[in-house]
């Protein structure tokens, strides 16, 4: 269970939920409550809705998606764009990019995650690792596919135009 990403999942069930989870955004709590009341828990923890994700039936899915839908229905009935904030986010980080002039950190930084996101893949690939180092092994390679991640969201953007086509498909398959 302690390799269950439980937000990675929440990404594919409910998009606007998990974009909420971004800790730029607050509103995390918010987006936990959400989910946590889906699964009929009040005031569910952190701990709680990631245990539930876990053992989640498929009504239980169905149920995080509907509260998908209620928390984008709400957050546009107070004017808030969830994905107009995600993508200033980044425009301002490229902007102080443009601003600094500092064009060899980000290079640098992305060369190294994506050095070292293969160089752990090969090793895994190519050794057999040991019972008692699979744990810390696992984790190494959790933390480089975020960070392999992010490095290729900032520049190549993010998925929000996929997370659109979800939804007209998911509109299509409804109607």
């Amino acid at each position: 269970m302690g390799d269950f990403d439980w937000k990675k999942a929440v990404t594919t069930i409910a998009p606007s939920l998990a974009t909420a989870l971004a800790p730029e955004l607050g509103l995390a709590g918010v987006a936990i409550r959400a989910i946590g009341q889906a699964f009929g828990m009040q005031d569910a923890t952190e701990q709680q809705v990631s245990e539930a994700i876990a053992k989640a039936t498929p009504s239980d899915l169905l149920a995080i998606k509907q509260a998908d839908q209620q928390f984008q229905k709400d957050m546009a009935s107070i004017g808030v764009d969830l994905e107009k904030i995600a993508a200033e986010d980044r425009a301002n980080a490229r902007d102080r990019e443009i601003k600094t002039g500092d064009s060899w950190t980000p290079r640098i930084l992305g060369a190294v995650v994506v050095i070292g996101y293969l160089a752990v893949q090969w090793y895994i690939m190519s050794h057999i690792v040991p019972t008692e180092m699979r744990e810390i092994v696992l984790r190494s390679m959790g933390t480089l596919d975020m960070a392999l991640g992010l490095v290729l969201g900032y520049y190549f953007g993010s998925s929000a135009g996929s997370a659109r086509k979800d939804m007209v498909i998911d509109k299509l398959a409804d109607g």
